[in-house]
């Protein structure tokens, strides 16, 4: 693992140079808080072949993990061929799931391709069943775990941050552990694709974010060396210490041509669309399509927009260090809003940046 220095001080480069895969937004449910409004209804999904050659490539350019999230990733009919090929190239294959569809012959096999589950949890059950739109979900989820708990696979739980899960979270560090697993993600509520409709009474609370933040630091005292704890969020005065953290061109080991060096996660979506950074990021930067695309492609993206992506992330930050208001950040939401608020993808042009 390489070591990065950025005036002085030092922070370890990421091992895992991440692909997000959102295979297609079918769904056995309707969550209320969806950010890709997943349902049953949508069918769309995305071709095996083009994938396994897009996949190919980002290997020798860099790449080297594969996580799946979707709509429902065991919904998708060439789920088992894909991480398959996928690990004879090399990659650590990681999946989020409602955990619900886990007890079929078919997906227990699927299991043996991936090195880690990561099953979505909303709160105690009569929360879940709420966010989940399902009686009895909750039930059916820890049916699911049961499976990865008698095949001994390595889970972990994802939890989105509600104003009215924040007070099971201690709940929730105790449940995650006594059901033996490696990790609990806490991903703060995020107003995109469903929850805009459903959950909109929850925007705007701040509180949630350091409620959420301080709970986080608890429970990883708590379960230090035991169980991972991992919070979606950023202090505003350690982002501005270490801000490498999230801009890869700040990165002194960084070669700001390659985009696996500046850029920890790419998204593909079930259109094949192939954009930076995270899920709804502003497609006027999408990097490509899997289905049509060269062996110059990260190349030739990075030489274009490589200089106004660095600007833009330098403008960014410093609008939430200016911000004095704002101590607790949930970065992703911020970034992938500012990507959005740019007018047309071109306000933030290589010559209007000073730094």
């Amino acid at each position: 693992m390489k070591t990065c220095t950025n005036n002085g001080s030092s922070i370890k480069a990421a091992s895992f140079r991440t692909i997000q895969l959102h295979p297609t937004r079918r769904c056995n449910l309707c969550c209320r808080h969806c950010y890709s409004s997943s349902s049953p209804h949508l069918k769309d999904t995305i071709d095996l072949d083009a994938l396994k050659r897009f996949l190919k490539y980002a290997y020798g350019q860099g790449f080297n993990n594969l996580s799946l999230s979707g709509g429902e990733p065991l919904l998708y009919r060439d789920l088992e061929p894909l991480l398959r090929y996928s690990k004879e190239l090399g990659y650590k294959n990681s999946m989020a799931t409602n955990g619900m569809l886990l007890r079929s012959e078919k997906n227990k096999n699927i299991l043996q391709y991936l090195d880690l589950v990561a099953v979505s949890i909303d709160g105690q059950p009569p929360l879940h069943d709420y966010i989940r739109g399902q009686e009895g979900a909750f039930e059916k989820m820890m049916s699911g775990v049961a499976v990865l708990q008698q095949l001994q696979k390595p889970f972990g739980f994802i939890h989105t941050v509600t104003p009215e899960s924040w007070k099971d979270l201690v709940w929730l560090g105790s449940f995650a552990f006594e059901a033996g697993a490696k990790l609990l993600q806490l991903h703060p509520l995020e107003m995109y694709g469903r929850a805009q409709q459903e959950l909109a009474h929850f925007a705007g609370d701040d509180l949630n974010l350091h409620r959420t933040f301080i709970l986080a630091s608890y429970l990883s005292s708590k379960y230090q060396n035991k169980m991972i704890i991992q919070a979606d969020l950023l202090h505003r005065d350690y982002l501005e210490t270490f801000p490498q953290i999230v801009n890869g061109f700040a990165r002194s080991c960084s070669n700001k041509n390659r985009l696996a060096d500046v850029m920890d996660t790419i998204v593909i979506d079930e259109t094949g669309n192939i954009v930076p950074f995270a899920y709804g990021f502003n497609p006027h930067f999408a990097i490509g399509n899997i289905g049509s695309f060269d062996t110059a492609l990260f190349e030739n993206y990075m030489r274009k927009n490589g200089p106004g992506l660095e600007c833009l992330l330098e403008q960014t930050l410093a609008g939430v260090f200016m911000n004095k208001e704002k101590d607790v950040i949930n970065w992703n939401e911020v970034w992938v809003y500012q990507s959005k608020s740019t007018a047309r993808g071109n306000t933030c042009l290589p010559d209007k940046c000073t730094a």
